[in-house]
């Protein structure tokens, strides 16, 4: 009893011991009492990072709508801060957009003027913009990466003429951008374009610039003559840097675009391998290693390119020779002028708007020869190859699946979207922002060739391309050196691809089915995401 009675009592202070300590929820915290500050990432044009009193504009976007509209923010050597509190709610959400330089303007900037002389410096003209999704209120700072939005040139001369080198200019250049509402910026075409006069440092000259498409004239000015060359076309991507090699003598300047050295991007954000990939599809398009491309959700339910792939694989260079049988990768082909046949083009616009043409192997992510047997192939299967990442090459599921009909042993399938009952039509596909046409292909039967042939004019439409053969990575057939025997070797491998028709008299007739595509054949690439 005893024992019992000393239970019951450490029982009842124990309880009276719980009561004396109530449970309490902890207080909400009101983040309305902490300043917003941002730590950049970035390398600017000619800093390693920003400079005290620098300014950004910052906009902050919530669920409900704006909260703070093109606020000035000023650097103080780690961040960007200013009178601007964050909201109390701690778990709202909200996207952050900030550029540089700072404009006083009441919303977020919609154009964009480079300096005209920018003998002085380039961090006045050199427009950077920051876009983060998914901010939460904090007391420390946000970091945030701030990505160049327009193209730098960057001239190297070699002065033989025995005077200094009193100024480099380029004239006939844009130097204004419009902005979107990503704070990306595209050359304003309805723009009169200036001459830019570029910063000089150690020999080099900076100028920063709109990206855009341009043949502009150099200038040198030097021991008070001034000498000027024309350079090549050349198309200018935002983010991207060019290199001008540029020979002054007594009487003239010589002048080579060497063309884009590297991407031109912060060097403080450490990144995934392979190139830089933007996914934009709510707006319709992504950005791939700099180059925007269209993308449509289909209505197979998946997203795919609307424009063919141009992007240049390290190493490569588009081949123009028929006899170029391992080039991997070839320059797309256009009707030549006179309608009597088909080209090769390396204009870039035909570039951007056409693709490059690709060997399997190449559109797979391997090297010319590297694939020689059936059970690699088969395991190339919906490979990324050089599509970005979380995209692929495009199965024979999802050639059926998108236009419903392809060469046997894939069946029809009849409830595809963009089958009208006897094919896969362009038509259909085209309704819905797919621009698919038929676009040529290199011609290359086997390795055993030596050269190919030009696919895809015909003179029954001579003003049009009107065939050609798609990448594709489902493994479809193979031959061998002798017939049946395979350790004689692979003479030959084919993979499940597009073969877009237009030698029809009418658009409505256009067809898009799947074929077989020989691994050596070289055709554009549409990519598709996983």
């Amino acid at each position: 009893m005893k024992r019992s009675i000393l239970l019951a009592g450490l029982a009842l202070l124990t309880l009276a011991a719980c009561q004396k300590t109530p449970k309490t929820d902890p207080q909400p915290v009101d983040f309305s009492r902490y300043a917003v500050r941002l730590e950049p990432v970035v390398t600017r044009a000619t800093e390693t990072n920003f400079e005290k009193g620098d300014a950004i504009g910052l906009t902050i976007t919530r669920t409900a709508g704006a909260y703070a509209t093109n606020e000035k923010l000023t650097y103080d050597g780690s961040a960007f801060s200013g009178s601007l509190n964050w909201y109390s709610e701690g778990t709202d959400e909200a996207t952050l957009k900030a550029y540089y330089p700072y404009i006083d303007t009441e919303d977020l900037p919609t154009r964009f003027s480079v300096q005209a002389d920018q003998s002085k410096g380039t961090a006045s003209s050199d427009f950077i913009s920051a876009v983060k999704e998914g901010v939460l209120p904090s007391a420390n700072a946000v970091s945030v990466v701030f990505k160049h939005q327009l193209s730098r040139l960057v001239v190297t001369v070699k002065n033989n003429s025995g005077a200094d080198i009193e100024k480099v200019s380029f004239k006939e250049i844009i130097p204004v951008a419009l902005i979107d509402e990503n704070l990306a910026a595209k050359v304003d075409m309805n723009a009169k374009w200036q001459e830019i006069t570029a910063f000089g440092k150690d020999d080099k000259y900076y100028a920063i610039v709109p990206g855009q498409t341009v043949t502009p004239t150099v200038v040198v000015t030097a021991g008070g003559k001034e000498l000027s060359q024309q350079l090549a076309e050349a198309t200018l991507e935002p983010g991207k840097q060019y290199s001008v090699s540029i020979i002054v003598n007594k009487e003239e300047i010589k002048v080579v675009l060497a063309g884009e050295i590297e991407n031109w991007t912060d060097g403080g954000e450490i990144t995934g391998g392979g190139p830089a990939l933007e996914e934009h599809l709510t707006d319709g398009y992504i950005l791939y290693d700099g180059t925007r491309y269209g993308v449509a959700q289909m209505k197979d339910g998946k997203w795919w390119m609307t424009q063919n792939l141009a992007y240049l694989p390290e190493g490569y260079t588009p081949a123009t020779e028929l006899t170029a049988v391992t080039a991997g990768v070839f320059a797309p082909v256009q009707v030549k002028a006179d309608n009597s046949g088909a080209e090769f083009s390396t204009d870039p616009a035909v570039v951007a708007a056409r693709g490059y043409l690709y060997q399997a192997e190449v559109a797979l992510g391997l090297k010319v020869g590297e694939l020689t047997s059936v059970a690699q192939a088969e395991a190339l299967e919906g490979a990324q190859g050089i599509c970005p990442k979380g995209w692929h090459v495009p199965t024979g599921a999802d050639i059926i699946a998108l236009v419903g009909k392809a060469v046997t042993p894939l069946e029809t399938n009849a409830d595809a979207p963009y089958y009208n009952g006897s094919n896969g039509s362009i038509a259909l596909l085209n309704e819905d922002g797919f621009n698919m046409e038929a676009y040529g292909a290199i011609s290359i039967q086997d390795n055993t060739k030596t050269s190919g042939t030009i696919m895809g004019w015909v003179k029954g439409y001579p003003d049009k391309i009107s065939s050609g053969m798609f990448c594709g990575s489902t493994y479809a057939g193979v031959t061998y050196n002798t017939s049946g025997d395979e350790t004689s070797g692979v003479k030959n491998l084919q993979f499940f691809g597009f073969m877009p028709m237009t030698n029809k008299a009418t658009e409505a007739e256009y067809t898009c089915n799947g074929t077989k595509v020989s691994y050596r054949i070289a055709g554009p690439l549409r990519c598709v995401r996983n």
